[in-house]
């Protein structure tokens, strides 16, 4: 493998750009916006009656020797793991606060003895240096034993004293580690944490946020730390985890068109629809040996010599992971990071074609604090790994998965969250090759979001990034075939429900229509925003107009090989079944199970 510094040519530098007008009501000028949807048609007995059926095909699997004409990826047949829990992590990915305390509380109660050469247990049998850090990273489920400074400088971003969340910590570089477990009043002046400076581990309430020193060591030495891989624990009586997602949809060059899920025993899923119409389904894990996966959503690619695969992160080590088909219809797994180097992740994962046919995997590193890292294969078939904070200077990212796009003037990239303060970033390789990347927020006026990104350009040029605010507006932020860039508050002024759940997804379709759906937040309704070829803006409520089951916010949307616009979302109330929501060429909309009609398991 040729060095990763090779395939990225330039040194970041930012672009300062115009901001036209993108809606009436924009930070930046009028456009007109309606705020009303057009009538949609009665549903097609087409979609209304598929049936499964041509399933040999999906289901003829062996193992190829590698990805056509790459030569440079080995293949590897995975042995799946026993189970998977769907609320538990993975080693080094995304964790609730929940999860952090429950698996703090595991040593706590044991005599455990304070030793730096030491190592103890988890409740999974993996070991932990027994010290401040030691206990702190057992209990973020890192994938190593971290000391103070490597927390501070690798893991964690800093935040006010008043911020302060269960799982967060108090960290004194030099000296010593706290994990906080609560406020313990609303005025937040005392609080309750968990340390491990001394046998056993200690469990302390009451303790005054401004006391001269906190477990024997001065305050004033003490910064307030976020672990960057921590989601906050999901609603009372709601169970998401974004088993289906932004980008886990896609046609090949064949015109079978396929959606990859994971189903709630963390096995991959794929399910296909083929041109003559037919369905099928098949449990990859099962069937091509790709390891259950965790974290973010898979992630779904088609290459132009005919591979058609999804990228999926490995829940027992990080490991990123593709699986895929062959243009003789032979599907094969691959670990990239042992075969390319790829750094472990969370999960938080985006897979796109460039123009040129590189494959171009996008991937949020789980160990290294949140860099972004870019796994390429290219052309000549040799692949390649960079990361991207290093080389070009994207910010640590948070949040969902980045999202990848590609221009018209041939300039590809990604948006993703800045970690620090929720900045909507972009990181781009220009026409000739250059790399550059650029904080959205502060150029275009974005606000700040909670990670939840999705992009596309359009029929005449427009890049569209629609990002989630962290008041749970949907924003649309534009970059003008001209160059000049405008961001909207898509909910102000066009209507659209706060949404909720996994990323928003956007889509354009071959008549020139280009839009972005999500999930709303009130009643997980799921909503579709969209511009028409007249440039009038709207928004829908598919749950209303066409049948489509309430979801939890994990939502794809995809335009098939035919001109079908297929918007796959997860049912809330249906135990997790996949549904399809599709508006076909003629007009006409309607809405299947996938889960009874096709099979699909439930996610």
């Amino acid at each position: 493998m040729t060095a990763a510094r090779e395939h990225l040519p330039g040194a970041a530098h930012r672009t300062r750009c115009h901001r036209p007008p993108l809606l009436e009501g924009s930070r930046h000028g009028p456009v007109c916006a309606e705020h009303h949807a057009r009538p949609i048609p009665p549903l097609s007995p087409r979609w209304s009656t598929v049936m499964p059926s041509k399933t040999s095909k999906l289901l003829r699997v062996t193992l190829a020797a590698a990805i056509a004409a790459s030569g440079a990826v080995v293949v590897t047949a995975v042995t799946a793991g026993s189970s998977y829990a769907a609320t538990t992590s993975s080693v080094g990915g995304q964790i609730t606060r929940s999860e952090i305390l429950a698996r703090a509380q595991f040593w706590y109660g044991k005599n455990i003895n304070y030793d730096q050469g030491g190592s103890y247990p988890d409740s999974s049998g993996r070991g932990y240096r027994t010290d401040c850090s030691g206990y702190v990273s057992m209990a973020w489920h890192l994938g190593t034993s971290a000391n103070t400074q490597g927390l501070a400088d690798s893991f964690t971003y800093q935040i006010s004293r008043s911020d302060l969340m269960p799982g967060d910590i108090l960290n004194s570089y030099y000296d010593h580690v706290i994990l906080f477990e609560k406020w313990d009043d609303a005025a937040h002046t005392t609080f309750s944490y968990y340390s491990f400076g001394s046998t056993p581990v200690k469990h302390r309430t009451g303790i005054s946020i401004n006391a001269a020193t906190l477990d024997s060591h001065p305050n004033g030495d003490y910064k307030a730390l976020r672990y960057k891989n921590v989601v906050n624990d999901p609603a009372p009586g709601s169970a998401w985890v974004p088993a289906l997602g932004d980008g886990s949809s896609v046609s090949g060059v064949d015109g079978t068109a396929y959606t990859f899920t994971r189903s709630v025993d963390g096995h991959l899923q794929g399910t296909a629809r083929y041109p003559t119409d037919k369905w099928a389904t098949v449990d990859l894990t099962n069937v091509v040996g790709t390891p259950i996966s965790a974290g973010g959503a898979p992630s779904a690619f088609a290459m132009k010599n005919g591979v058609t695969g999804v990228a999926s992160a490995n829940a027992a080590n990080g490991h990123l992971q593709i699986t895929y088909r062959d243009a003789n219809d032979k599907w094969a797994t691959s670990d990239l990071t042992n075969q390319v180097g790829t750094p472990v992740t969370g999960g938080a994962v985006r897979a796109t074609t460039d123009p040129d046919g590189t494959l171009a995997i996008y991937s949020r590193g789980s160990t290294d604090g949140g860099h972004l890292s870019l796994t390429a294969l290219q052309p000549n078939g040799s692949w390649a790994t960079v990361d991207l904070t290093n080389v070009v200077g994207t910010p640590v990212s948070a949040g969902g998965a980045p999202a990848t796009f590609t221009q018209k003037n041939g300039t590809v990239g990604v948006a993703s969250a800045n970690a620090g303060n929720g900045h909507l970033q972009i990181t781009y390789k220009d026409a000739v090759g250059q790399w550059a990347t650029s904080d959205l927020t502060n150029l275009a006026g974005t606000p700040a979001t909670d990670g939840a990104v999705s992009a596309t350009t359009d029929s005449d040029g427009t890049l569209m990034i629609y990002s989630r605010s962290t008041d749970g507006h949907l924003q649309g932020t534009a970059r003008y075939a001209n160059g000049t860039w405008a961001t909207v508050d898509l909910t102000n002024v066009v209507g659209t429900p706060n949404s909720a759940g996994g990323a928003p997804s956007a889509f354009t379709m071959k008549n020139g229509v280009t839009g972005v759906v999500s999930a709303n937040a009130a009643n997980g309704h799921l909503q579709i925003t969209y511009k028409d070829t007249a440039d009038k803006w709207a928004t829908t409520d598919l749950t209303t107009k066409v049948g489509t089951p309430v979801t939890d916010g994990a939502v794809s949307a995809t335009t098939d090989s035919d001109g079908t616009l297929a918007l796959y979302s997860r049912g809330s109330t249906d135990g997790g079944h996949i549904n399809l929501t599709a508006l076909q060429p003629n007009g006409q909309w309607a809405t299947v199970d996938l889960t009874n009609i096709v099979g699909t398991p439930t996610s």
